[in-house]
C-alpha cells in the first residue's frame, strides 16, 4: 500500500459498473483518478445484474447509452489487453397489455431508425378456450 497515491485530481467511491465506467472514462481523458471500493470490484448491485447488457428502451437517451456501452464492451478486451468473457446474447420482453405492446413497438421503431437495433416483435394468438 506504500504506492497508494496521496493526491489525485478525482476520487471515485464505489467500484460498481458506474464507478468503474467513470474511472475508465476519466483516465482515458487524461486525468489521474483513484477508485475506492470497500470490497471487490462489481461485488454489489452490479454483480446482481448478472452481466445483463440490455439494448432496448423506450427512452432515446437510455437506448443511446446502451448502444455506446455495447460497442465499448465489444472492443474493451483488446483496448486494455486483458481477456474478458463478453458474449452478446439477446433478450425477450413480454407485453402484458396493449399499452405495453405499443411501448415496445415505439422502442423498436426508434431503435431501428436511430441506432440500427435488430428487434423483432412476435405476436402469439391467445390460447383457445
Amino acid at each position: 500500500m506504500s504506492d497508494f497515491p496521496t493526491t489525485t485530481r478525482v476520487v471515485i467511491i464505489g467500484g460498481g459498473v458506474v464507478g468503474a465506467s467513470c474511472a475508465y472514462h476519466i483516465a482515458k481523458a487524461g486525468w489521474d483518478c483513484v477508485l475506492l471500493e470497500k470490497n471487490e470490484l462489481t461485488a454489489g448491485s452490479t454483480w446482481h445484474a448478472a452481466g445483463n447488457c440490455p439494448s432496448f428502451s423506450s427512452s432515446w437517451a437510455v437506448m443511446n447509452m446502451q448502444r455506446y456501452s455495447l460497442e465499448l464492451y465489444r472492443g474493451l478486451a483488446d483496448e486494455v489487453d486483458y481477456p474478458m468473457n463478453y458474449h452478446v446474447t439477446g433478450s425477450i420482453r413480454l407485453a402484458h397489455s396493449k399499452e405495453r405492446m405499443q411501448e415496445f413497438e415505439r422502442a423498436r421503431a426508434m431503435g431501428r431508425c436511430k441506432l440500427s437495433t435488430k428487434c423483432k416483435i412476435l405476436v402469439c394468438a391467445p390460447p383457445e378456450q
